[in-house]
């Protein structure tokens, strides 16, 4: 009898250490591969380790729960998954102001992005709110230098105004239209092709990751111009009344992991060594890099950009002018 009591004891204390475990679903659409999905793993490790085993996510990766990026904030208000992670631009169908958050032509350098990161931040958790979503933290980006890689030498923008210009999104048309140059966007898949035949003879890429789609053999040549792609951070987010039941401990556990992996993430100063490191190679793959566009250019740029950038928030309504009014002051210093 004394036997079958103590069994009974063990059993109800297992059952209650049980209990106590909270499991997560965290939907990661990227590949194992990526980068992206390397912090998603190593953040689960980290929450795990802090909450003593009693906060585990479940880490859904290469979008195996069959979820698209554009419903990311439909989805994340159901409940399944718990805890996800977006990069804003591919918001624009139910929310344009963080889709356009930040536009190509604004930032140059990591000094520049340290300057707006913590009004960026504050303008994303305030959008991701409007949707009764909790943002836990960020995961960073990067910066990725936007070069422009040509069939023949081009530059100047001068030269680039003679040519067709291959973009990736609506605001650089819109950019680079008003700099009197004929953009077009061509999907990513198509790239190749376009400027193999011509449809295209330059093309705005990262040298970083140009050689993924192996561009580098139907453009030889390449010029920055002096701005880095949109470094809009991924957003980590909670289904919000999900988040709120946490015990104090997981919270805490979660909100420190992800800070961490912020952390982590965030190498602004060596990603313009990786950049270096990748001209090297191209180089070594008979690509010819000319000299950045000058001071001149990139002004000119910039304030295309901002036009751009303003016409899209006024545009998205909402938030968006006081985002963008925010982000700029702390660009500028004002």
């Amino acid at each position: 009898m004394k036997r079958f009591v103590l069994g009974a004891l063990a059993a109800l204390m297992a059952g209650g250490a049980q209990a106590q475990t909270t499991e997560w679903r965290f939907h990661n659409s990227y590949a194992p591969t990526r980068i992206e999905s390397q912090h998603v793993r190593e953040l689960a490790a980290d929450v795990r380790t802090r909450s003593n085993g009693r906060f585990v996510l479940n880490v859904f990766e290469g979008n195996a729960m069959n979820l698209r990026d554009a419903d990311a904030l439909r989805t994340m208000q159901g409940g399944t998954p718990e805890i996800s992670f977006i990069w804003p631009p591919f918001l624009g169908r139910d929310d344009a102001a963080m889709s356009s958050i930040l536009v190509f032509g604004l930032i140059r350098n990591a000094q520049e992005l340290n300057r707006i990161m913590p009004a960026l931040q504050q303008s994303l958790n305030e959008g991701i709110r409007r949707w009764n979503i909790e943002p836990v933290g960020y995961m960073q980006l990067g910066l990725l230098d936007a070069a422009v890689f040509c069939r023949s030498p081009v530059r100047s923008l001068d030269e680039l105004r003679r040519v067709k210009l291959r973009v990736g999104s609506r605001e650089q048309v819109e950019t680079f239209r008003t700099l009197g140059v004929a953009a077009q966007i061509v999907p990513q898949q198509e790239l190749y092709s376009a400027m193999q035949t011509g449809v295209v003879d330059c093309a705005l890429y990262p040298p970083r990751i140009v050689h993924t789609i192996s561009l580098q053999e139907v453009a030889k040549h390449a010029t920055s111009t002096g701005f880095a792609f949109p470094p809009t951070p991924y957003i980590v987010m909670a289904h919000q009344a999900r988040f709120r039941a946490l015990s104090a401990e997981n919270r805490t556990a979660l909100q420190q992991a992800t800070a961490a992996m912020e952390q982590r993430s965030a190498r602004f100063e060596q990603d313009a060594a990786d950049d270096e490191a990748a001209r090297v190679r191209l180089r070594e793959a008979g690509v010819t890099f000319h000299p950045t566009f000058t001071e001149a250019e990139q002004q000119a740029i910039r304030t295309a950009a901002l036009n751009t950038w303003d016409t899209l928030m006024r545009e998205a309504g909402g938030q968006g002018p006081a985002w963008r009014a925010r982000i700029q002051s702390a660009l500028t210093g004002n």
